[in-house]
């Protein structure tokens, strides 16, 4: 009998992991191609003071960025989405959105080999389509955009609306499918943005998932929602 677990792994996962972590180290090479070229091309050094300064400031920001949300997408996006999702960016506002929708959609439950193939899938689509949607709205649009934002037009208020728009039409899915589970975490995001709006999201996140999956659980162990519901 076919084990399909080890075959899964074996033709599926492995390779992800072995083409994910080349391409991941490739890129981390790359970004410091730029600043190689200048520094011994044309001299251009900077202070140690200045940039030691500089790294100090990115990395209070990116270093609890870079360890927290690998862990808290990956359940989303699984083993390929999240290889992806990381080296072509645009993580929350169109990766996520687009694993979770095209799960929706197929009908797998999240954290099954079907769902990592369609998560891994939907993302890979989204990669090629993002990239020519985007040649040809930067083609077509980008000599209007700064004109149709000051005109002060209902265009121009649509278009600062555009992310919450869809955040807010992805969450109303789930929040209608399990509104037991989501009551705890939108009450509380909800009173966070009432105190204080402008908290970056990468503090408010972590605290937000563990809550979130610590009621869940709570829920779960009570008997207050069964485990299709949490699917």
């Amino acid at each position: 009998m076919i084990d399909k677990e080890a075959v899964f792994q074996k033709a599926f996962i492995d390779p992800i992991h072995r083409n994910g972590r080349g391409t991941m180290l490739a890129a981390v090479v790359c970004l410091f191609l730029p600043g190689l070229y200048l520094a011994f091309f044309h001299g251009m050094v900077p202070d140690p003071g200045t940039l030691m300064g500089a790294l100090l400031a990115v990395w209070a920001i990116f270093v609890v960025i870079g360890l927290i949300e690998p862990v808290v997408y990956y359940p989303m996006l699984g083993f390929g989405g999240t290889y992806m999702s990381f080296l072509v960016g645009n993580v929350l506002n169109l990766r996520v959105p687009v694993a979770m929708t095209a799960q929706e959609v197929v009908g797998t439950r999240p954290g099954t080999p079907e769902a990592e193939v369609v998560s891994t899938l939907g993302i890979a689509g989204s990669m090629i389509s993002c990239q020519l949607v985007l040649i040809v709205g930067m083609l077509a649009f980008l000599p209007f955009i700064d004109g149709l934002k000051e005109s002060g037009t209902s265009l121009s208020l649509a278009l600062d609306q555009v992310l919450p728009a869809l955040f807010g039409a992805l969450g109303g899915i789930y929040i209608l499918k399990n509104p037991k589970l989501a009551a705890v975490p939108l009450v509380l995001g909800l009173g966070i943005a009432l105190i204080k709006d402008n908290i970056p999201y990468s503090v408010v996140i972590p605290p937000m998932v563990i809550i979130s999956v610590a009621t869940a659980r709570h829920m779960y162990k009570k008997g207050w929602v069964s485990g299709d519901e949490m699917g």
